[in-house]
């Protein structure tokens, strides 16, 4: 098994942050779509009258 240099350490650091960077930049972009998308979606309709409503 391979050590780690402080080298590959750094770089796995940040690695990390970019992908946690890039979560958080698409979370911001998209979180007030993705909360309005499921606000829209009423809550007491039964199942088969939900999937007729789409072939309606």
């Amino acid at each position: 098994m391979s050590e780690l240099t402080v080298e590959q350490i750094i770089k796995l650091i940040v690695g990390v942050l970019v992908v946690v960077a890039v979560v958080l930049g698409i979370y911001l972009m998209f979180k007030e779509k993705i909360f309005e998308f499921f606000n829209g979606i009423p809550t007491n309709v039964s199942l088969g009258n939900f999937w007729r409503s789409f072939y309606d």
